[in-house]
């Protein structure tokens, strides 16, 4: 089972970014679940259920919009702080954080930022206590690390080693191919991620642009393994497997 079926099967909103989004943040991706799931369901883009007054402003478990954050943030000071998002930001100066890159009520830049602080205290702290930190201090905030951990192990057991299966109609691509599959991958490649993939096709050529691309993807994607070039030298089972789940056909 690939790994972006096992995040759906098991509630995870919009795995492939998720995966994408973890990558991003250095933050493993069974860590990255956790969070999702125990602040969100999985990463619905709601409010949280936190005890402060709303102001008829926006919706306790409701869904955030932009409008409805942008009128919350307004009155945030007067009525308290209330979770938003698929990773539950609580604290003003993370909301503030989203906001400086985009906006918290966006479901990527609130997964991203989430992430991003969670991978920063599991690196100072450890993983425990870097969950504990995300959630605060206090009692409360124990019994949160002690449940993300079980949560954790139960996500690093279903992620493990996922099976990935030969397919005849994706041969393994290396550099100094040429090919009908090498122009579709480099197509698809600059269509779907103009950010960092502008491929000169010309040539027709798995060359070393492609190659940084390919592994560009790969560390984005959270591709990793057996058969898997870290410098994209190559496009395997595990990459081809990744590269479907973000719609190549």
């Amino acid at each position: 089972m690939r790994t972006v079926q096992v995040l759906e099967q098991n509630g995870t909103q919009r795995a492939a970014e998720v995966i994408e989004l973890a990558a991003l943040a250095g933050l493993e991706l069974a860590a990255a679940a956790t969070l999702l799931e125990k602040e969100s369901s999985g990463g619905r883009n709601i409010f949280g259920r936190d005890a402060v007054e709303t102001g008829g402003f926006y919706t306790k478990g409701g869904p955030v919009t932009k409008e409805s954050y942008l009128r919350y943030r307004e009155h945030r000071s007067e009525l308290g702080a209330q979770g938003v998002g698929p990773t539950q930001l609580t604290f003003p100066a993370f909301q503030d954080r989203a906001d400086r890159s985009g906006g918290c009520w966006d479901w990527r830049v609130n997964t991203r930022v989430g992430f991003e602080i969670v991978s920063g205290l599991i690196k100072a702290k450890g993983v425990r206590n870097g969950f504990r930190a995300y959630n605060g201090s206090g009692p409360s905030a124990e019994a949160y690390a002690d449940d993300a951990m079980k949560k954790l192990q139960v996500w690093r057991n279903r992620l493990a080693s996922p099976t990935v299966v030969d397919d005849p109609d994706r041969p393994t691509l290396k550099v100094g191919d040429t090919g009908a599959a090498v122009v579709a991958l480099q197509r698809f490649l600059n269509r779907t991620f103009p950010g960092y993939s502008q491929i000169d096709l010309a040539p027709k050529r798995y060359g070393p642009q492609t190659a940084k691309v390919v592994a560009e993807f790969q560390k984005r994607a959270g591709v990793s393994g057996p058969g898997v070039s870290p410098t994209g030298r190559q496009v395997g089972p595990r990459t081809w497997a990744a590269l479907e789940h973000f719609g190549f056909r």
